[in-house]
């Protein structure tokens, strides 16, 4: 087991990254910004993965390989605005609590997925001088909450919200994308 202490992760094998650096470094987030230095960190260190045992964060993967940022994280997306568009139609204000709003939830990029159908997703509208972006959970599309400002505030966040649930030897498993 290593450990990598800028992330304060154990990891189970030395993970590499399949990782398209044109992707990396052209792909540009509706603020017209790339991506957070938090979240390319995280990517080039572990690649594609489950964290904590239960959330796969989507990385810049090359063409011919599913489970991108961008198309799958992007597809996500467009579930997160529609369904919360809808809730604001309907009137369900409590699918936006306890952090959010309805603009908030039409700025949102989801980039990580748990296996229990809860998403991680950046506030676009709010990138600071750092180039970080702020990042809210949502469970099911049913909530909003500001879980930390940059990637590694959201990993600790994660961290204390599985440790309640399960305990898991290692924080990081790393996958291989699946070629489509």
């Amino acid at each position: 087991m290593e450990h990598t202490s800028r992330w304060n992760l154990t990891v189970g094998q030395a993970p590499t990254p399949l990782l398209d650096e044109h992707t990396i470094e052209h792909h540009r987030l509706p603020d017209g910004a790339g991506f957070p230095p938090s979240y390319l960190s995280f990517v080039r260190t572990f690649g594609w993965g489950r964290l904590h045992g239960l959330w796969l964060i989507y990385t810049p993967v090359p063409s011919g390989f599913g489970d991108g940022v961008v198309g799958r994280g992007g597809h996500l997306t467009e579930r997160l605005r529609l369904d919360f568009r809808e809730g604001r139609t309907e009137g369900c204000d409590w699918k936006i609590e306890p952090d959010g709003s309805w603009e908030l939830a039409d700025r949102l990029v989801v980039f990580a997925m748990s296996e229990n159908g809860d998403y991680l997703a950046w506030d676009s509208g709010s990138r600071g001088r750092d180039g970080e972006l702020p990042i809210f959970h949502t469970t099911r599309f049913d909530s909003l909450t500001r879980i930390g400002d940059d990637l590694h505030h959201a990993v600790e966040w994660l961290r204390v919200d599985v440790n309640r649930q399960d305990s898991h030897p290692v924080d990081f498993v790393a996958l291989i994308p699946a070629a489509l």
